[in-house]
């Protein structure tokens, strides 16, 4: 058991430095003792009401409860996180406070339709920031496949946020699959874990600051 412990340690670690190797700001390995799951995260989805929820397919109610997550979650021995940091180092003054989320919102909404000068500033940074989440999907991708190209072949990955890989998701309601089965994540934050917590804990800096580059973090849970 010892060694089987050891052996795990010894891959994970491997696994941090070939994320740093695929474009990783940061990879750290963490106990799954220290992921930390908290409902309160679900409840983020609905207040203020994610324009997302009930709408992406990784995005709750369509992913699986946070208590059947909580389970299988004891059934893992080692895992990673992952972070990118975005291109972009700090937000359009737009949508600096005191700006309010309503706000901001409709102020990115109404950058994708037009094209003046400000208006692409907002739009760049809106698109750094979704290339920077792409970059997150594919190092967990490529990690998740070696994981089980070596014998881990319960590696399951997990990324930040609501998946952005289509400008618009097909949504339950059409009945059609997704678009890309194979790249698409459940994010953290839908099945409970509290990223911030669960990132510190792993000496991992999550910074909100106006004027700090945006981070994604994602996570590979391996056995």
């Amino acid at each position: 058991m010892i060694e089987r412990e050891q052996s795990l340690e010894s891959y994970l670690k491997f696994l941090c430095q070939k994320a740093l190797e695929l474009g990783a700001s940061e990879a750290v390995t963490i106990p799954v003792t220290d992921i930390v799951i908290d409902e309160r995260t679900r409840l983020k989805c609905l207040v203020p009401l994610c324009s997302f929820y009930d709408i992406n397919l990784m995005c709750p109610p369509n992913v699986m409860p946070i208590s059947e997550f909580k389970e299988i979650l004891k059934r893992y021995h080692g895992a990673i996180l992952i972070k990118t940091t975005n291109a972009v180092s700090s937000l359009p003054e737009e949508l600096t406070n005191p700006v309010g989320l309503a706000e901001a919102w409709e102020i990115v909404k109404s950058a994708r339709k037009n094209v003046s000068e400000r208006q692409t500033v907002i739009t760049d940074y809106s698109h750094a920031l979704r290339d920077n989440q792409e970059r997150l999907y594919k190092i967990i991708e490529q990690i998740e496949s070696l994981c089980i190209r070596e014998g881990y072949h319960f590696a399951a990955g997990f990324a930040a946020g609501a998946c952005l890989l289509c400008d618009e998701c097909v949504g339950v309601k059409s009945g059609l699959p997704c678009r890309y089965p194979f790249k698409a994540r459940t994010s953290m934050g839908a099945l409970g874990i509290d990223v911030v917590v669960t990132a510190k804990r792993a000496g991992l800096k999550v910074n909100f600051a106006h004027n700090e580059a945006r981070s994604c973090i994602g996570m590979v849970l391996v056995d």
